[in-house]
């Protein structure tokens, strides 16, 4: 995956390229023959340069005003351990936070599992599992492939990939001679919500998911996103038109249906019962039918249901209410 700054040198060379060629066909019209002529094809050819390349560079100081509206925190309460676990295609670079006040951490019993979204790291989510942290809950957060320092194992787009990234991460937490003794809790941020939901639903080990502006069927979603976003994800790899097969393994409603029909009435109300989904009335990019699809199949109660008016996709100022009803339905 390219960095910002490879991002930069590739415009550049491109967009000059195309200012280059402005100029050219000025010299074959034979506009540059006096300097006043010279003048206005060189300001032409600037002018191009600078239409073309300011979008873009707009676009990402605003991406990165947005990524950076939370400063780091640091907190003397919490103890942080930056590890590496180890997956398939390499070793992903995570983050466990705890409490250093041993009864507390003791009073919960429980590690929780953090996946952020596509475009986020586990640190743009800081905000949301640091107060998780200070309750007493062991935060296991971490970079999925593709992203930040996970960069080099394999590609962002591969969410396929990232699911047999998730189910490594939960097979590590029961052979770790501490956390197997743990209870297991899952937090998931759109991708991230599809990824625990699809990778962990039936894993009966996982006591509860927190899914967050998750999508229903992957298929579905996929053709309404607005060009722009269709863009990103066609160069950053992902499946825009996946296979049947790899829609029903992408799909967490679909899965969550096949295990329905394949189970007891007694371990679909477990299974079930474990999911508190939130989402946005106003989110543009994974639609509320997402949500009325995936909670009336699940058939769930109003308490493990968060519907807020507005915050869109990335639940903008809702960060509030996203911390105090995840701990309410983990204490629950």
């Amino acid at each position: 995956m390219p960095s910002n700054i490879h991002k930069r040198l590739f415009l550049i060379i491109i967009d000059s390229l195309f200012s280059w060629g402005i100029w050219e066909i000025n010299v074959q019209l034979g506009n540059p023959c006096t300097s006043v002529a010279f003048t206005k094809c060189f300001i032409l050819s600037t002018t191009t340069f600078l239409i073309v390349y300011t979008p873009f560079e707009i676009y990402w100081s605003f991406r990165d005003l947005w990524f950076d509206r939370w400063i780091r925190l640091s907190l003397k309460e919490l103890e942080v351990s930056n590890i590496k676990i180890e997956v398939s295609d390499g070793s992903l670079s995570s983050t466990l936070l705890r409490n250093r006040n041993k009864t507390k951490v003791d009073s919960k019993k429980t590690i929780i599992v953090v996946c952020h979204g596509f475009s986020d790291t586990m640190k743009t989510l800081q905000y949301y599992y640091y107060p998780l942290a200070l309750q007493g809950y062991i935060i296991l957060a971490y970079d999925a492939r593709g992203t930040s320092k996970s960069k080099k194992v394999g590609k962002r787009g591969d969410f396929l990939k990232r699911i047999e990234d998730f189910k490594y991460i939960i097979n590590w937490i029961k052979s770790d001679e501490e956390y197997s003794r743990l209870t297991i809790n899952c937090i998931g941020f759109s991708i991230g919500a599809l990824t625990i939901l699809c990778g962990g639903f039936q894993n009966e080990d996982i006591k509860k998911i927190v899914a967050i502006s998750s999508m229903s069927n992957f298929k579905q979603n996929i053709p309404n996103y607005n060009p722009i976003v269709i863009l990103s994800y066609l160069m950053k790899g992902v499946r825009l038109f996946p296979s049947e097969e790899v829609n029903n393994n992408l799909s967490p409603y679909l899965i969550m249906k096949g295990v329905k029909e394949k189970v007891t009435l007694n371990t679909w109300n477990y299974l079930s019962r474990r999911i508190l989904l939130i989402h946005s009335k106003n989110d543009k990019v994974i639609k509320i039918k997402n949500f009325e699809e995936n909670s009336q199949l699940l058939g769930l109660p109003k308490k493990n249901m968060l519907v807020l008016k507005k915050g869109g996709h990335s639940q903008k100022k809702n960060e509030g209410a996203l911390v105090g009803a995840t701990l309410a339905f983990l204490k629950s």
